[in-house]
């Protein structure tokens, strides 16, 4: 009984929340989209989403499918240049098994994030960030006037998702240096 009142609830919560784009950025549609981030400079987006095998269960090679929307560009989609896996949006697995699938953005690998499973079927990304456990849906970077390339400096990054409760909640990561 739980599960069939709470899945629906959960999947047209998540739908609502990840409508909420930053201002001017559109928002994805993807099948399986787990989250997505954005940032200040243009509207290219990147898609984490579950990565299926033809059986319909979970590939633990690789759970989690990235790639990057081309929305500057007729929002083509794109997988991740090397550069881009290796140094700013690939993922580093801590721990990749049914029971527990811990994982970090390769570029600021102290935030962990965790890939968490209803029933097998229904997944979604969770953290803990400044005290406060969430669902996430996306997150937006502020990249630092005046850095790009390999040399990219972030001001802050928005972690945007569901709390506990459900409601829609926002917080700041502030990486150092």
């Amino acid at each position: 009984m739980y599960k069939q009142i709470f899945i629906p609830i959960l999947c047209a919560v998540l739908f609502l929340c990840s409508a909420q784009a930053q201002d001017g950025h559109p928002i994805p549609k993807a099948k399986d989209l787990l989250f997505y981030i954005q940032h200040n400079r243009g509207k290219n987006t990147y898609l984490y989403q579950v990565n299926k095998n033809p059986q319909g269960n979970i590939d633990m090679d690789e759970p989690i499918k990235i790639s990057r929307q081309l929305f500057d560009n007729n929002a083509e989609v794109k997988p991740l240049t090397a550069i881009q896996r290796k140094f700013a949006y690939g993922i580093d697995w801590s721990s990749r098994d049914k029971s527990n699938m811990e994982f970090s953005l390769v570029s600021y690998p102290e935030q962990k994030l965790y890939l968490r499973s209803i029933d097998n079927q229904t997944y979604y990304i969770e953290t803990t960030l400044n005290g406060i456990k969430m669902n996430v849906t996306n997150l937006f970077i502020v990249q630092r006037e005046g850095t790009s390339g390999l040399t990219t400096k972030v001001d802050y990054i928005l972690f945007i998702g569901l709390n506990q409760q459900g409601k829609r909640v926002q917080t700041k990561l502030v990486p150092n240096g």
